[in-house]
């Protein structure tokens, strides 16, 4: 015989709960929630972690000769000769370097000075990266997009004689801290945007050239 017996919808809500808590009871319970393995065990499986970069590339500079691997010709209407190259690497770090002395048609002074660094790990890189700004004795002039994951600028105008400008431009991309130094002298200054458009083309050639490990 069956019994009809009305509830309140709050009474069938619960009801309806119970049957649930009983159902999962019989077929041995729900499953356990799933735990994220700790930084510890994901190393030891072999499974990097979310803090490990590693799809990340490995650059290293050390055997590059950038002196030979610079092509200067956007260089080219500024009218300058190379008298003298020096490729003295970065000190203290691994990675490449040169440095160009030139002329310009008037008889000033200019110089290039490109450099790839490339530390062990991003975190020193990073560091490198930072240092700059405290070392330059360069005026920032703001950050420069789609050269990295850190780039910026920095200018400086001096009288030594004549007007001399510079400008540099550097960028991070992983454990890669790349710099472009270009400085032109001549009877007035040479414009911001010019020794700017150079400084970039060049330092994004230099990035293109340094191989991953």
């Amino acid at each position: 015989m069956f019994v009809v017996v009305l509830v309140s919808p709050r009474v069938n809500c619960l009801l309806a709960a119970l049957v649930v808590f009983v159902l999962s009871g019989c077929d041995g319970g729900a499953d356990p929630p799933a735990t994220v393995p700790s930084a510890e065990a994901q190393a030891s499986s072999g499974v990097p972690s979310a803090s490990t970069s590693a799809g990340e590339p490995s650059y290293t500079a050390a055997n590059l000769d950038l002196c030979a691997r610079t092509d200067l010709r956007p260089l080219a209407d500024l009218g300058v000769t190379v008298t003298r190259t020096d490729p003295k690497r970065p000190a203290g770090r691994p990675g490449a370097a040169c440095l160009f002395e030139m002329r310009t048609k008037a008889g000033y002074q200019a110089n290039l000075r490109v450099e790839a660094s490339t530390p062990s790990t991003a975190e020193e890189a990073r560091l490198l990266y930072r240092g700059t700004r405290q070392a330059t004795g360069m005026m920032p002039v703001g950050a420069v997009a789609n050269v990295g994951e850190e780039a910026e600028a920095f200018t400086k105008r001096s009288e030594p004689g004549f007007r001399y400008a510079e400008y540099m431009v550097h960028a991070r991309s992983g454990n890669l801290v790349v710099k472009v130094w270009l400085a032109v002298g001549a009877a007035s200054y040479t414009p911001t945007e010019t020794l700017a458009g150079k400084s970039l083309t060049l330092l994004k050639a230099t990035q293109a050239s340094v191989p991953t490990a």
